[in-house]
């Protein structure tokens, strides 16, 4: 224990004086205090943070990060946008290779234990902070992927309506 604190108070330290830029320093010693987040299960009465997300704990697409609460999720309470971006990344990663799978439970509807997701966070977080600086590159190209996929929804939404419009002409034009 004694080794860890050390270990940590210099890690503090090196980014705290580190002559490099401060962007990245302040990135690699956010990844170290992001250990710390608080998870529980959501309660509408409870005030709802900016920096919260919202994961399903219900269905076959448990571990899901969402947008919005519903009665149905986990909060992970984030302290800043930077453990924001961290954990929405590693969950949305988790969620989408199937990570969660093994740990439904539930005959009817599947399910999965706060604990296990708790455990399941720690464990990912711990392990993807090996090589913080790799993730973190990967956390900005997952944000551009996210934003081009958003332009092209809508590009696609646009492309929808005017196909609509050009057959809707033909049915309903007054002759």
């Amino acid at each position: 224990m004694l080794s860890f604190f050390s270990v940590f108070f210099f890690v503090k330290i090196l980014c705290w004086f580190s002559p490099q830029q401060g962007t990245k320093q302040v990135t690699i010693k956010a990844m170290f205090l992001m250990q710390s987040v608080k998870i529980y299960t959501f309660n509408p009465k409870n005030p709802v943070n900016e920096f919260d997300i919202f994961v399903l704990c219900k269905g076959l697409n448990s571990g899901k990060p969402l947008e919005k609460p519903c009665p149905n999720c986990f909060v992970v309470a984030c302290k800043n946008q930077a453990d924001k971006d961290f954990y929405t990344t590693l969950l949305f990663g988790l969620w989408k290779i199937k990570h969660f799978y093994p740990y439904h439970t539930g005959s009817v509807i599947p399910f999965i234990r706060i604990s296990d997701f708790k455990q399941i966070v720690k464990e990912q977080a711990n392990r993807v902070s090996i090589k913080p600086q790799d993730f973190i590159e990967d956390v900005h190209k997952f944000k551009l992927i996210e934003r081009k996929q958003k332009q092209i929804y809508e590009q696609m939404a646009l492309l929808n309506d005017v196909k609509r419009a050009l057959i809707y002409r033909h049915f309903h034009s007054k002759r």
